[in-house]
């Protein structure tokens, strides 16, 4: 699935752009719509992925506090980086 391509957690936005905790997530929300799971983005559940969650949140790559994470690609990094800078 996504260990093939390079991907992004919503933390690791925040981190780059300077924001504060939430702002990459509430972008990643008004563009949802537009997105393409698979293509844009991957869900990882706390139900079906927890070992990978957990190797995300051991690695720093998603808040301590997350249940479920989404990790973006190149595209869906892009389209919210673009919105932040909008």
């Amino acid at each position: 699935m996504i260990k093939a391509e390079k991907t992004w957690s919503l933390k690791e936005i925040d981190e780059a752009n300077g924001s504060t905790k939430g702002t990459a997530f509430l972008a990643f929300k008004q563009l949802k719509d537009g997105f393409d799971e698979g293509r844009d983005f991957y869900y990882l559940s706390a139900e079906q992925d927890h070992r990978e969650i957990e190797r995300l949140r051991t690695a720093g790559r998603i808040y301590a506090s997350s249940v479920n994470a989404v990790l973006l690609t190149e595209s869906g990094y892009n389209a919210v980086v673009d919105f932040l800078e909008g």
